[in-house]
């Protein structure tokens, strides 16, 4: 997340974007590359991790738009906690 913010502003604005539209199912991963390209906050191959869940939240807090970040923490509460290898 850190790499993505030192990359720019705008991408990093456009990736929890993306991110959000994916997370409530209103785009799917192909849908978005015909929407605007692909930049996210983690790799979509791989199940999303707590921590990127809370950065994205974290955001959309910033901005002060709490409905999505009600709606993102209710799907983060509601799926399977993911295990990190250590």
């Amino acid at each position: 997340m850190k790499k993505l913010k030192e990359d720019g502003d705008e991408i990093y604005e456009e990736s929890m974007q993306n991110a959000y539209l994916i997370i409530t199912n209103r785009l799917t991963f192909e849908d978005l590359i015909d929407y605007n390209g692909c930049y996210l906050p983690y790799n979509p191959k791989n199940d999303i991790d707590n921590d990127v869940y809370d950065d994205i939240i974290d955001y959309f807090c910033e901005l002060e738009e709490y409905e999505k970040c009600e709606e993102i923490k209710k799907i983060k509460e509601s799926r399977k906690p993911i295990k990190k290898n250590s």
